[in-house]
């Protein structure tokens, strides 16, 4: 498991490095091209970045996310490539206002219920207060200092980071009880 999980964290990296070296309108998560056929938005739109300062923002957030869980975190982080198109899947149905997304925070937000499950209780303190910033985050439509002008913080990408969380949390409860481990 181990080297799948390495070649699942080197697809990652390499998707945030591409994604972010290239043209931001020709890689995000846009509604429109998605209807078109341009599928690799799917994977590219959660890894791209509005700004230098948008990447790092999320580069910190996960980053900070990984040091509350630990090395438990790897498996959660392996899961990335494979969450990125399910969870712009998840905001082409769930939010079709949303007519382009760029950002990591989807996924941290699935990062952050790996934290819950696998950080103790700072982890699980981490989880709340997640959830208390996305409530506020849903109910005032507040801009983000690391978004630029006119974007403000795309919620849903976040909600539907935590049900995949939650998803993914069920599959490896379902993978411990198949192996005996649980």
């Amino acid at each position: 498991m181990r080297t799948e999980q390495n070649v699942l964290l080197a697809i990652t990296a390499g998707l945030v490095l591409v994604s972010n070296l290239l043209p931001g309108d020709g890689v995000e998560y846009d509604r429109a091209a998605l209807a078109h056929g341009e599928l690799w938005r799917l994977w590219s739109g959660q890894f791209c970045h509005w700004s230098a300062l948008h990447l790092v923002g999320n580069l910190a957030a996960l980053t900070g996310v990984a040091i509350v869980a630990g090395r438990t975190i790897r498996r959660w982080l392996a899961l990335l490539p494979i969450a990125a198109p399910l969870l712009s899947v998840f905001l082409y149905f769930a939010a079709p206002s949303l007519e382009r997304y760029r950002g990591l925070s989807g996924l941290v937000a699935l990062l952050v219920v790996g934290a819950a499950i696998e950080g103790g209780t700072i982890g699980r303190l981490l989880a709340v207060a997640y959830l208390g910033k996305l409530a506020f985050d849903a109910t005032t439509g507040s801009p983000s200092t690391l978004l630029p002008e006119g974007i403000v913080i795309a919620w849903p990408a976040h909600l539907g980071g935590i049900l995949l969380g939650l998803l993914a949390a069920f599959g490896f409860r379902l993978s411990a009880a198949a192996d005996g481990s649980e």
